[in-house]
């Protein structure tokens, strides 16, 4: 009995010792400094990093790779000190199997008022020509989803990519080529 007693109070030990050991260990992993939009690149300004007691299974990058994120794509929204894992950075979004990506060049009024981003599900409508007459029915339109925006200052376009089904990118590109398009938000990512 002597012996056993013995036995576990020398395992006790070494297992306090370890986790002792292991709470007090820390790392430093990183986090994103500001919050990063779904679909932006990672630059060196985005990130910072904080500790971590040591121990824990997380899919966290340390700070030794914070070179190898820089340029990485959010494939979420990060919210400012968002821990970055494999999981919320990649190389590039990626488009759903039987979708396309088929990219509208609009003018704020061929664009809702509220700020498009990535996630958000809008119709894509079918607009008569310039100056010409309404149509006089209910107008053609696509269903899609926001995969990126930006605005290109100098010429006071958003240039919104947009993930269509395989079978409707030909015409959606076909009348985005010719600016006979608007979009409609039916349903914001962000509620």
């Amino acid at each position: 009995m002597v012996g056993i007693a013995i036995a576990l109070i020398v395992v006790g030990g070494l297992a306090t010792m370890w986790l002792v050991q292991a709470m007090t260990t820390t790392t430093n992993v990183l986090t994103v400094s500001t919050a990063v939009d779904r679909g932006d690149k990672i630059g060196r300004d985005d990130l910072t990093s904080i500790q971590i007691a040591g121990g824990q299974r997380i899919d966290a990058f340390t700070v030794e790779q914070q070179a190898d994120l820089e340029g990485k794509t959010a494939l979420v929204d990060l919210p400012a000190g968002t821990l970055l894992t494999s999981a919320n950075l990649g190389d590039e979004l990626a488009v759903p199997s039987g979708s396309s990506l088929v990219g509208v060049s609009l003018t704020g009024a061929q664009l809702p008022g509220h700020e498009l981003a990535a996630g958000d599900r809008v119709r894509v409508i079918d607009t008569p020509v310039a100056q010409g007459d309404p149509p006089e029915g209910t107008p053609e339109s696509f269903e899609a989803t926001v995969f990126t925006t930006s605005y290109l200052a100098e010429t006071q376009i958003t240039v919104v990519d947009l993930i269509v089904p395989q079978d409707a990118a030909a015409d959606i590109a076909a009348r985005a080529a010719s600016g006979r398009v608007a979009l409609v938000l039916d349903e914001s990512a962000g509620e």
